[in-house]
């Protein structure tokens, strides 16, 4: 019998999903940290920037000299802007991406909690702007390197064996991501949206057309690395190690993996309209709060039990591979 011809199982993705859920309601404590930061978005003062914008924009104003209809466009960009961070506080940045703490608030822009207006500090410079953007993002970086780190415990008891300094080495790698992940963002987004507007400035059709191909180029090519972070705490491997790990471990299981991505951004989704329903200045906030922190971290619990059963797939498939060799 020829190796090659070993058929792969694959994983279950609605047992991983139910596994998740399962082992939360046993360990409870795994919400501390998005209960945490929402509880601390919800009380904390709001670090704004709204007249920093309101003074860029008034200095910027390219359209001034243009026709009516641009002005018109460019005023009502500006009002946009304006407004959105009259309300936008730096400390979003807690919650980083790609892996970071799950939160409700940090997508929404607020000045009020169910006890009355929150106090708002306003910085007025771009460099103290730009520390506190900054020290939020390591902040939320480590933060939520931790709570992956957490979260794994209950499924993946082997990383609660390892002394102090084996456990801090994947925990550094994991800080690493964020920075990683945003370089390649810019690096990818700028050509590609060049490509994009030079396409649409030709026909709209054609823009469209090619933001549909680079998007599904994008979504193919990285969706077999999304379980890096995985990759780094289960196989202890460095950062770039684990990114060529997770694509050769996914890859055999595209499907599946993809079947898995999709309901948990589906179920995340659905439950999130739910959440994000109450008004930060309503006691039914506390209620949306805890729904999503409850469903994002067994979603988060559910990619590992995920993993860890790819792995296990992956151990059975090398050896039924070598089991017709040795029959030889």
């Amino acid at each position: 019998m020829d190796s090659r011809f070993v058929l792969r199982k694959q994983p279950n993705v609605f047992s991983a999903l139910a596994a998740g859920f399962k082992t939360l309601g046993n360990h409870l404590y795994l919400l501390i940290f998005p209960l945490a930061l929402d509880l601390f978005l919800l009380f904390a003062p709001r670090y704004t920037v709204s007249s920093l914008v309101t003074s860029f924009l008034a200095q910027l104003n390219p359209l001034a000299e243009g026709s009516e209809e641009l002005k018109q466009l460019w005023a009502e960009l500006s009002a946009s802007l304006s407004t959105f961070f009259q309300s936008y506080s730096l400390s979003s940045a807690l919650r980083s991406y790609p892996l970071g703490v799950p939160s409700l608030l940090s997508s929404r822009v607020f000045m009020e909690n169910p006890y009355g207006k929150l106090p708002e500090i306003a910085l007025s410079t771009g460099g103290n702007a730009l520390i506190f953007l900054l020290l939020f993002g390591i902040v939320g970086a480590i933060l939520g390197a931790l709570n992956f780190y957490v979260c794994s415990l209950p499924t993946y008891k082997e990383a609660g064996k390892q002394n102090a300094k084996t456990k801090l080495k994947p925990i550094a790698s994991l800080l690493l991501l964020p920075v990683l992940f945003w370089a390649a963002l810019i690096t990818i987004a700028i050509p590609v949206s060049l490509v994009v507007s030079g396409l649409s400035m030709l026909h709209p059709f054609l823009g469209l057309l090619a933001y549909f191909f680079a998007a599904m180029a994008l979504i193919s090519m990285f969706l077999p690395a999304i379980f890096a972070p995985h990759a780094v705490l289960v196989l202890n491997l460095n950062l770039w190690q684990s990114i060529s790990a997770s694509m050769r471990l996914m890859r055999p299981y595209y499907s599946a993996t993809s079947l898995f991505v999709i309901l948990a951004v589906l179920v995340s989704y659905l439950t999130n309209l739910l959440w994000q329903s109450p008004g930060t200045d309503s006691p039914m906030i506390y209620i949306g709060i805890f729904g999503h922190a409850l469903v994002s971290s067994a979603l988060l619990i559910a990619s590992i039990h995920y993993f860890l059963r790819v792995l296990e797939l992956n151990q059975e498939h090398e050896l039924a591979q070598q089991a017709p060799e040795s029959s030889l």
